[in-house]
């Protein structure tokens, strides 16, 4: 049997560091810097993280080409609950409800 690794925990280093280290910024320049502005590297189409209804289980799909993401989009539809980032926006797509 494989042992589990061992990571280092320095949390008493991080405690005991002077919040000078760790400047607060405002909320709206937090939001337009990290979630505004997303980038996908231009190797890759889009991503697609889906939710399974039933197990509630998420898994993450990363494409280079829009026609193997449309593929996994059209496997998924009815099932899952999915959330699609490409380079111009996010879509969260969801099955209609009967």
């Amino acid at each position: 049997m494989k042992n589990k690794k061992i990571f280092a925990n320095n949390w008493l280093a991080v405690n005991e560091t002077e919040s000078d280290y760790f400047p607060q910024i405002p909320y709206d320049q937090f939001y337009e810097y990290h979630i505004a502005n997303w980038m996908l590297p231009s190797s890759h189409e889009c991503i697609i993280r889906a939710t399974n209804l039933k197990t509630k289980k998420v898994k993450e799909y990363t494409y280079r080409y829009r026609g193997a993401a449309e593929n996994r989009i059209k496997k998924l539809f009815g099932t899952h609950e999915f959330v699609v980032c490409d380079h111009d926006a996010i879509h969260k797509l969801s099955p209609n409800k009967k």
